[in-house]
């Protein structure tokens, strides 16, 4: 088909034909166009090009699928011996928990049979003085009344910014302290932390996450004893340590009780490596200094 040329008197175009219009919307690029276009670069990839970059991308997804089953299979070959290690870990803990616990009534009973022997062979009033002095110190079993504060970590949280677990939640070293030393301070004659009984040089620390007491790791729920006048229940239901308790629940949901006890026992300490010094001679006044 041929183009038609404008009028020249009033510059317009004729009208278009059907046939024009049929082969604008078939043909679209014109010819120059095209031309130039493949001069550029802009010709149509070759067929076999399109194949090889399809099939390239293809084997890069079979490699990286290859890699991530048998990453997979890794993990799931690997699996029964970590079990097995961690069950083996966790059969020697308990086992090596149950030795010290055996190890500790047989402490207990060596500690009684010297203390009956200490009481056959020496006098009363000294055998008494003896024990009276060993209470005070914490390294002899006391029996009493009491009370038992009794404290457990709160629902899990987690930090909305790490997606960690808020530490807040959990009981802390200073939380058992503040406890113990409100015990003593209200007339306490004997404490312990989960039969952990503390001296002068007991330490409540924390570790990593966990709570040790005479450096000996210890789990919720914590058990504060304290064997005492018989109002310290109430004393402590009045001191800052109960309303300090008493936020943490409101605000972190840990819980607390406390409770008095007709009757409680208290576990000696392990007893302290000791060590002493003795004045030297005195020189001679013709000595050597």
């Amino acid at each position: 088909m041929t183009r038609e040329q404008p009028n020249r008197s009033t510059g317009v175009l004729p009208p278009l034909s059907p046939d024009f219009l049929t082969d604008l919307f078939r043909d679209p690029l014109d010819p120059g166009y095209a031309a130039a276009a493949a001069v550029r670069g802009g010709r149509p990839v070759p067929r076999w090009r399109r194949v090889g970059a399809r099939l390239l991308t293809l084997a890069s997804l079979m490699l990286i699928g290859m890699m991530l089953a048998v990453s997979y299979l890794q993990v799931v070959r690997d699996a029964p011996a970590r079990t097995q290690l961690r069950d083996e870990l966790a059969g020697q803990i308990e086992q090596r928990e149950g030795t010290v616990r055996a190890l500790e009534g047989r402490l207990e009973d060596l500690r009684d049979e010297v203390a009956r022997v200490r009481e056959r062979e020496l006098a009363a009033p000294e055998a008494r003085r003896l024990r009276d002095l060993e209470a005070a110190v914490g390294l002899a079993r006391v029996d009493g009344p009491g009370v038992v504060v009794e404290v457990a970590d709160g629902p899990q949280q987690l930090d909305p910014a790490t997606g960690e677990p808020l530490v807040e939640t959990r009981i802390q070293d200073y939380d058992l302290r503040l406890v113990a030393n409100t015990m003593w301070s209200l007339g306490a004659e004997a404490v312990a932390v989960n039969d952990r009984r503390l001296t002068s040089t007991s330490t409540i620390r924390n570790a990593s996450g966990a709570v040790l007491v005479n450096r000996v790791p210890v789990g919720p729920p914590y058990r504060v004893t304290a064997i005492g006048p018989d109002d310290l229940a109430e004393k402590f239901l009045a001191s800052r340590a109960a309303r300090y308790l008493e936020a943490l629940s409101g605000r972190y949901g840990i819980s607390y009780q406390v409770r008095s006890e007709d009757h409680l026992t208290l576990p000696a300490a392990v007893s302290a490596d000791l060590r002493h010094a003795t004045p030297a001679d005195s020189p001679t006044s013709g000595g050597d200094h």
